[in-house]
């Protein structure tokens, strides 16, 4: 039997090995480029409800997110800012930038009171739509923005200059609610964040930039059960310890007397984070002057639509995210 070549010849082994280890170290390099962090900015009116805290807090807990910053709105902006630099900070992320952006008529949020007079360097009381303005044309085509409460900042940033929604990436949105409503079975009605101002959602509905939304059809049965809590609180690190206490400024003040949050921002995190959450539906969508959003047949999508969610395997996700 003839031996093989790189035994009858030392040097066709070590050129193969060469070779080899050329090409895992290429195959090494793509996938960790591949791996890269999506850099994201969190759009949040941070401070009603609880689930703003509680995407933040996810936000963090996931290596697929590299956030750039957080950007405020709606009712008391600087408040709203104040809540999300402090929680920051307890999280151990204190260089990440939060600005306060648009403002506009006071809503009750009792959450902000747990960050009352604070400041840090890393917080801005104004300056939200430059910001986002900034990062866009320093980042063109990578930043994702994720956009949980009202629109007001992202259409004024749309409207701050021309073609700048080119220069976004996507922007991945809690809203609306396109074939049920808040209850099972329910028919479809205007959601908070998109009827709070119904304008600003026509204008990024209309603006070209690739949506994901993730609408009361698969986030309003998304509710994080005391079982779910307790193994959250009980892990004991500074961060869920904020959002215990958070959690029950929450559950003592919000004016609905809900017992349990609705997670309605974490899936606007995940569909980013972990696209396979769940399936996505290409729809035309487009926004009444009530802030109903209504799927128009036959039209070009302009939106991809999470119209379902498996409740147990999302909370499952989460819990597993923010007890890491």
């Amino acid at each position: 039997m003839k031996a093989p070549n790189f035994l009858l010849n030392p040097m066709v082994g070590f050129r193969r090995n060469i070779a080899l280890t050329a090409f895992l170290t290429l195959f090494i390099l793509a996938g960790l480029r591949a791996a890269e962090p999506i850099p994201v900015i969190f759009d949040t009116d941070i401070g009603g409800d609880i689930d703003d805290a509680y995407a933040l807090a996810q936000i963090i807990h996931s290596p697929e997110l590299k956030l750039l910053g957080v950007t405020t709105v709606s009712g008391d902006a600087v408040a709203r800012a104040r809540l999300a630099a402090k929680l920051l900070v307890v999280a151990g992320q204190p260089a990440i930038p939060v600005y306060a952006g648009i403002s506009n008529a006071p809503q009750y949020m009792a959450q902000t009171d747990w960050a009352k007079g604070y400041s840090s360097p890393a917080l801005h009381l104004d300056g939200g739509v430059e910001f986002l303005r900034q990062q866009i044309n320093a980042h063109p085509g990578e930043i994702t923005i994720i956009a949980v409460g009202e629109l007001t900042n992202i259409a004024a940033l749309l409207e701050s200059e021309p073609g700048l929604g080119a220069k976004i990436k996507a922007i991945s949105l809690m809203g609306g609610s396109v074939r049920r409503g808040y209850a099972p079975g329910s028919k479809p009605e205007p959601e908070w964040n998109i009827k709070s101002n119904a304008k600003a959602a026509q204008l990024v509905f209309r603006s070209g930039v690739p949506l994901l939304v993730a609408p009361l059809d698969s986030t309003a049965d998304l509710k994080l059960l005391p079982e779910g809590r307790v193994k959250l609180f009980a892990l004991g690190t500074p961060l869920n310890d904020a959002l215990a206490a958070l959690n029950s400024i929450w559950r003592h003040t919000n004016t609905w007397k809900a017992e349990n949050p609705t997670l309605f921002d974490n899936l606007a995190v995940a569909l980013v984070a972990t696209p396979s959450i769940a399936p996505l539906t290409p729809v035309h969508l487009v926004v009444d002057a009530d802030g109903l959003t209504r799927e128009i047949a036959g039209r070009p999508a302009n939106a991809q639509v999470a119209l379902t969610c498996d409740a147990p395997a999302f909370l499952a996700y989460f819990s597993d995210r923010l007890c890491r």
